[in-house]
C-alpha cells in the first residue's frame, strides 16, 4: 500500500486525501501543513507517531533522483548482486556501496547507535546485513547532499479509529523523564513531552491560552500518553488501565484522561507549536537550536536529561525542553545571547561537552533534525575516522564536483562560522513612529522570526494570503520578516530601509493580522508594514492615491451631502477612466453614497423610553455606517433598542484605519486624539463602545496604543466591543434571542481578518447558532483579498481576486444559492460580490431581518 507523490506535495494534503480512505503517512511532524515530502525526505523526518511508523527512511518505498550532472536514476528495492548499472554515474555508486558492504559492515554495526531515532549522517547501517538494498534510503536523510527528489513512493499506513490521551502532570521534569521505560510497557500510541516554559508561554499566547482549559494547575512539565485502537470501549479500556496503574506509581500529580477530538486537539496543538513558544520569548536570550535534536535510548533518556539540565544550570543558562519522550529524542533549547562573546564561546565549549555525554549514553546527536550547518562537523567525531571516510566517498561518488549543499554531513566548518546572529551583529535601532516597546523595538520585533515556516501553510488559518496564493517565498511572512531584520541587524545597508527592495518585499502583504495571530512568535507584519510605508514615505513622499484613500472620512462628508450628484459621477464612464489614471481599478465598483447620514436618521427617529436600570452604550458610527451603509446602523440600533440598550452616538469621527493601512501615521494621530477624547469621559461614566464595522473598532483596540501615548487609550480600548461580541454576551445573559421568526436557513460566515486576529469569531457563531431554525457554519476562508483600499489597487487587483479564489469564493459558490453570507466587513462583503456575485449580509443585518414585529 503506497502513495507516489511529487516532493513539493505538503504532508497534511497527502494525509487529506488518504484519510477517507482510510490511510495516513507514517510520518507526522509538527510542522505537517507546510513540511513537504521531499523536505521530509532530506531530512528523514518522523514526528510524535515514530514509535509505530518510524522515520521516512522507513517509510520510502521508492525515489527517482536528479544528480547534480544532470543523470536521473530510479532507486527502489533490488537483489544487490543482480544490479547492472548502466551510467558511469551509476556504476561509481554501485562501486563504492561494494567498498563499504565489503569492509565496513561490522564497524557499521558497532558504530551506528542502537535507537531508533538517529538521523546523523548517511544510512549506512541500510545499505549491509541484506542480500536487498534500497538506495532510497539512502537519500532518506541524506539533506539534499546527494541528489534531488523528483517523485517519492511512500508506505502509507492504516489510520487508527480512535485515540484518547492521558495527560501526566508533573511536579519535576526528570522524575516524569525517568518513569518513561516503565510507561512504554503500557504500549502507548505516543508519548511526548512538553516543559514548563511551553506552558507558561502557552498561557501567555493569545491563541493557545483558550485552548488550554484541560490543564490543572502549573505542572512543571507534561507527559502525553495517546492510545489508540478501533472502537471506543478499546481506547477507554486502555486508558483506564493506564491511568489506574500509573497512578498508584505517583509519577504525575493529576492525570487529565482526554476523548474528545476537540480536546484531544487542543494538546497536540500546544505540543506542534512548542517551537514557536519557546522562540516567542521578546529577550536577547533566545532559543539557540543546535543540541536540539539529541535522541538516546528510551530507559536512559531521564538520566541523560537530568545530566543536561544540571550542565545548563551549572552554566547559569535556562532552556526549553520538549519533544519526543517514548523513542528518547529530546529538543532542548538553551537560552543564549550569541552578540555576547561568552555566550557564543558556551555555545561551543556546550556542543563539545554534551556530545561527549551524548556517546556515553549511546546516543545520536540529531535524532530528528539533521546534521545541517550545526551539527555535520561533529560526525566524524560521533561515528569514527573509517566511517566518516565512507561518508565522504558516498558523497563523491553521487556528486563529485561537490555541487549540492556543500558543507553539510561532511566537510562541514565549526559552527561558530556559520552563526546569522555573532558576536559582530550590531543590532540598529531607528526611531520608529509607532511604540515598538512592548516588542523590544523594531529590530527585535522583525527578528522575532524563527522560520518555522508556519506563514507557509495554505489550507487553514489567515496567515499568510499572501504566500497562499502564490506560492512563492517572497510573499510570505518569513520572507517580509527576514528581509527586514537583515538591514536592521545590519547584513544589508540601512538606506535599504526605505528601499525599492524592501517596498517590493512588503508591497503584497495585505495586513491582515494573521501572523500576530497564528504566528507562534507573535510577529506583527501588518504594525511593521504601516511603519515601513511612514518610513518610505517621509524619504519619497506620499502619493496621491494614497492621500485619496486616506481622505475617505472627508470625500464621503461630501459625497453624502451631494448624493444624487456624487453618486451619477461614480458611475460614469468617464470618472472610470479618471479613477484609472489615479490607479484605482476599473474593475471595481466605489460604493455608493447614502442619500442620508446614519447619524442624521439617529437623531430623527423615534426613541423608546430606556428603562431606569438600562445598559448604556456608545454606538460608534464608522465612515462606512455614516455615509455609505447606514442600513446597517439602523439595524443595529433596531437589536439593541429591543435588548434594552440605552445608545449614544459617536459619528462623524474616523478612526484612522485607511490613514494606517498607507502608513500616513502623521493623520492616524491625529484622529485618534480627537476619538479618545470623544470617548474617554463614556467610558469613564461606564458606557460600552459598541463597533459595527471590525476594522474600525479593532484599530481603537489594536493599534491606538502603539500610535498615542495616553493613559486613557487602555481604558477606551478595554471598553470597545464589536457588536458581535456584546451579542453573544447578551445570550449569556438571557437575552436573546429576541422574538425571532424560527425559519429554516443555511448560514455561511465569513470572518474579518482582523476580527479573527484580536477578538475572534466565536461571538458571532454564537449569535447566529442562537437564531432558531439556522444551520451555521464557519467558511474556512482566510483572507478575502480585499484588505480595504489594496484590492481597490489597479495593480492589487488581480492579485486581490487570486486571493479570494484561494478558498473563499469557491466555499461561497459551493454554498446552496439560497444560503445566508455573514461577513461583517465592508471589504469582504464587496469582494464576495465582486468574485461570487453573491450578496453578503452583516451579523446584525440578519438578527434584525429575523425579528418580529411584536
Amino acid at each position: 500500500e503506497t502513495a507516489l507523490c511529487e516532493p513539493g506535495v505538503v504532508q497534511d494534503q497527502l494525509n487529506s486525501v488518504l484519510a477517507p480512505r482510510g490511510y495516513r503517512l507514517g510520518a507526522d511532524t509538527s510542522t505537517g501543513n507546510r513540511a513537504t515530502l521531499g523536505g521530509m525526505l532530506g531530512n528523514n523526518s518522523s514526528g510524535a507517531h515514530s514509535m509505530r511508523y518510524g522515520k521516512m527512511v522507513d517509510n520510502v518505498k521508492a525515489v527517482s533522483v536528479a544528480l547534480a550532472r544532470g543523470e536521473l536514476l530510479k532507486f527502489s528495492e533490488i537483489e544487490w548482486d543482480q544490479w547492472q548499472p548502466e551510467t558511469n554515474t551509476a556504476r561509481r555508486i554501485r562501486d563504492t556501496i561494494d567498498g563499504i558492504r565489503s569492509n565496513l559492515t561490522d564497524e557499521i554495526h558497532r558504530r551506528f547507535p542502537k535507537i531508533q531515532r538517529r538521523v546523523s549522517g548517511y544510512n549506512l547501517d541500510e545499505l549491509v546485513g541484506n542480500d536487498r538494498v534500497n538506495l532510497a534510503k539512502l537519500i532518506a536523510g541524506s539533506e539534499g547532499t546527494l541528489g534531488l527528489a523528483t517523485d517519492i513512493t511512500v508506505k502509507i499506513s492504516k489510520s487508527p479509529k480512535v485515540t484518547g490521551l492521558c495527560v501526566l502532570h508533573l511536579n519535576d521534569l526528570i522524575d516524569g523523564l525517568k518513569a518513561v521505560d516503565f510507561l512504554l510497557q503500557y504500549e502507548p500510541y505516543a508519548l511526548e513531552l512538553i516543559d514548563h516554559f511551553i506552558i507558561e508561554m502557552g498561557q501567555q499566547n493569545p491563541v493557545m491560552r483558550n485552548r488550554l482549559d484541560w490543564l490543572d494547575g502549573q505542572p512543571k512539565g507534561l507527559l502525553v500518553a495517546e492510545f489508540d485502537g478501533d472502537n471506543v470501549a478499546e481506547v477507554a479500556a486502555k486508558l483506564e488501565r493506564f491511568d489506574s496503574e500509573v497512578g498508584r506509581e505517583s509519577i504525575a500529580y493529576s492525570q487529565v484522561t482526554l476523548t474528545e477530538p476537540a480536546a484531544i486537539a487542543n494538546v497536540w496543538h500546544l505540543r506542534k507549536a512548542g517551537l514557536g513558544l519557546v522562540m516567542a520569548r521578546r529577550t536577547n536570550q533566545r532559543a539557540i537550536a543546535f543540541l536540539e535534536d539529541i535522541a538516546v535510548p528510551p530507559a536512559r533518556v531521564g538520566e541523560f536529561m537530568s545530566a543536561f539540565r544540571d550542565y545548563i544550570g551549572d552554566a547559569g543558562k535556562e532552556a526549553g525542553f520538549y519533544g519526543h519522550a517514548g523513542v528518547g529524542c529530546i529538543h532542548v533549547r538553551p537560552m543564549l545571547d550569541l552578540k555576547s562573546e561568552a555566550d557564543a564561546d558556551l555555545m561551543v565549549r556546550m556542543m563539545h561537552d554534551i556530545s561527549d555525554m551524548v556517546l556515553e549514553y549511546g546516543g545520536a546527536i540529531s535524532g530528528e533534525h539533521g546534521d545541517g550547518l550545526a551539527r555535520s562537523w561533529l560526525n566524524e567525531k560521533m561515528f569514527g575516522p573509517e566511517i566518516y571516510q565512507a561518508f565522504i566517498a558516498v558523497k563523491r561518488a553521487f556528486d563529485p564536483d561537490n555541487l549540492l549543499n556543500p558543507g553539510k554531513i561532511v566537510e562541514a566548518q565549526p559552527p561558530d562560522q556559520n552563526l546569522k546572529i555573532n558576536p559582530n551583529t550590531r543590532a540598529i535601532e531607528v526611531q520608529t513612529f509607532l511604540d515598538f516597546e512592548p516588542e523590544g523595538g523594531l529590530t527585535f520585533a522583525a527578528g522575532m522570526c524563527n522560520g518555522n515556516a508556519e506563514c507557509r501553510k495554505t489550507t487553514s488559518g489567515t496567515m499568510c494570503p499572501s504566500f497562499e496564493a502564490s506560492r512563492d517565498e517572497f510573499l510570505s511572512t518569513r520572507a517580509r520578516a527576514w528581509s527586514l531584520a537583515s538591514i536592521l541587524q545590519g547584513d544589508l545597508p540601512l538606506d535599504e530601509l526605505t528601499g525599492k527592495g524592501l517596498y517590493d518585499v512588503l508591497d503584497l502583504c495585505l495586513e491582515c493580522k494573521g501572523c500576530k495571530h497564528e504566528c507562534p512568535s507573535q510577529v506583527d507584519m501588518a504594525k511593521m508594514k504601516a511603519e515601513f510605508l511612514y518610513q518610505y514615505q517621509q524619504k519619497h513622499g506620499v502619493p496621491l492615491r494614497s492621500r485619496i484613500f486616506g481622505a475617505v472620512d472627508r470625500l464621503s462628508r461630501i459625497g453624502t451631502a451631494t448624493s444624487t450628484l456624487s453618486n451619477l459621477v461614480l458611475n460614469a464612464r468617464w470618472n472610470r477612466a479618471l479613477l484609472g489614471m489615479l490607479g484605482i481599478a476599473p474593475e471595481r465598483h466605489l460604493p455608493e453614497f447614502a442619500r442620508q447620514r446614519f447619524s442624521k436618521w439617529f437623531h430623527r427617529r423615534k426613541r423608546p423610553q430606556p428603562a431606569e436600570d438600562a445598559c448604556k452604550i456608545v454606538l460608534f458610527a464608522d465612515t462606512w455606517t455614516e455615509y455609505n451603509y447606514p442600513e446597517i446602523g439602523r439595524a443595529a440600533v433596531r437589536v439593541l433598542e429591543a435588548l434594552g440598550y440605552e445608545i449614544e452616538l459617536c459619528a462623524g469621527l474616523c478612526c484612522g484605519r485607511p490613514q494606517y493601512s498607507k502608513g500616513l501615521l502623521d493623520g492616524v494621530r491625529s484622529k485618534a486624539g480627537r476619538l479618545i477624547n470623544a470617548l474617554y469621559p463614556k467610558v469613564e461614566a461606564g458606557y460600552r463602545i459598541v463597533g459595527l464595522e471590525p476594522s474600525c473598532i479593532l484599530t481603537i483596540k489594536d493599534e491606538y496604543g502603539s500610535i498615542l501615548h495616553s493613559t486613557r487609550v487602555a481604558d477606551v480600548a478595554a471598553a470597545c466591543v464589536t457588536i458581535d461580541e456584546l451579542l453573544a454576551e447578551s445570550i449569556t445573559a438571557g437575552r436573546l434571542p429576541l422574538q425571532l421568526r424560527n425559519e429554516a436557513a443555511v448560514v455561511r460566515v465569513h470572518g474579518h481578518c482582523h476580527q479573527k486576529a484580536v477578538v475572534g469569531i466565536q461571538s458571532t457563531m454564537d449569535v447566529l447558532h442562537a437564531v432558531p431554525g439556522f444551520e451555521v457554519a464557519a467558511i474556512n476562508s482566510g483572507c478575502c483579498g480585499m484588505a480595504g483600499s489594496f484590492g481597490y489597487e489597479r495593480e492589487h487587483f488581480e492579485f486581490s481576486m487570486q486571493v479570494g479564489e484561494s478558498r473563499l469564493f469557491p466555499a461561497v459558490r459551493a454554498a446552496p444559492q439560497d444560503a445566508i453570507i455573514v461577513a461583517d466587513g465592508v471589504s469582504c462583503r464587496a469582494q464576495i460580490q465582486q468574485g461570487t456575485s453573491r450578496n453578503a449580509q452583516h451579523l446584525v443585518e440578519v438578527v434584525a431581518e429575523r425579528m418580529t414585529e411584536e
